[in-house]
């Protein structure tokens, strides 16, 4: 390799080391926002968890179609599996673990629909020939509340109608900087996995207790029964904010990884050019007192 493509070549890596840091950063700015969309909806989605727990606590056995039946036990249930992987890549291995998971509760049990939310899932579900049934575009990149009522609307008509007997969810959570990819049952609800995700909601501040005499009008089954739209909504905005977080907390280590690599990498390349261009004068200079001296 020459001068010149050596000179080539590193004004190639710091052309790509620009992109890689300016990826950083604009994760590192998407990252702090969906921090803050997760700190603005966890008072509502709390209070809404806390008083669909104290219906379950205080108001002895409720009927609803939303809770799961121990006594139903149906081999043949009809199944639903959402996937939240990202609509890009060059986040590390953020939507591949989210993918092995995905495939390995699919192989495992029977699957009878795939909705998929973002572009790298949907393309490798497609690819592999599995029956997509609705993609929710771009939801991956932009985590709103009205996309979450959309999504949850979609679910509770299907769940309603009796197209799917159990849907669950598998995505990416942020627990602290570390990222553990989860899969989750939102219908029908499990009363034992329901607690923990009370427990696991309750704020910094010492917990809200709700008075257990309060009366429910009609009946605490309607209450709840009106609640557990808003409940969902919630829980999979919440969601949608924690993989919306995770993916571009992934892409800042990646990003960062392969701009520290470029610096590496430009430093070696400038070394060996650095040489290669005093070999060069040294032997200029060899010439020229060669042949001055004949």
């Amino acid at each position: 390799m020459g001068k010149r493509d050596i000179a080539l070549r590193i004004k190639s890596v710091k052309e790509t080391r620009k992109i890689t840091r300016a990826m950083y950063l604009i994760s590192a700015s998407k990252f702090q926002k969906a921090k803050v969309m997760l700190d603005n909806v966890r008072p509502y989605y709390h209070k809404v968890l806390l008083t669909m727990r104290d219906i379950l606590l205080h108001t002895g056995e409720v009927t609803s179609r939303y809770l799961e039946k121990k006594e139903q036990d149906k081999k043949d249930k009809r199944k639903s599996l959402i996937v939240i992987t990202g609509d890009k890549g060059l986040c590390g291995t953020y939507n591949h673990n989210v993918i092995k998971t995905a495939q390995e509760i699919i192989d495992r049990e029977k699957i009878d629909s795939i909705v998929v939310i973002g572009e790298v899932g949907r393309h490798y579900f497609v690819k592999k020939g599995y029956n997509v049934d609705i993609e929710f575009l771009y939801t991956a990149q932009n985590p709103t509340t009205a996309a979450a009522g959309e999504i949850t609307d979609f679910i509770l008509n299907a769940y309603d109608k009796g197209l799917v007997d159990e849907i669950s969810i598998v995505y990416t959570e942020m627990q602290g900087l570390v990222q553990k990819v989860r899969a989750l049952r939102l219908l029908p609800l499990d009363i034992d996995n329901f607690m923990e995700l009370a427990k696991e909601g309750k704020p910094e501040k010492k917990e809200v207790v709700i008075d257990s005499d309060m009366v429910y009008e009609p009946s605490a089954a309607e209450v709840f029964n009106v609640l557990v739209p808003e409940y969902l909504k919630g829980l999979i905005y919440s969601i949608l904010v924690q993989a919306f977080a995770s993916e571009h907390f992934s892409r800042m280590v990646a990003m960062d990884g392969a701009t520290s690599n470029a610096d590496k990498m430009i430093n070696r390349l400038t070394l060996e050019y650095n040489k290669m261009r005093q070999s060069s004068i040294t032997q200029e200079l060899s010439e020229i007192i060669a042949g001055a001296s004949v």
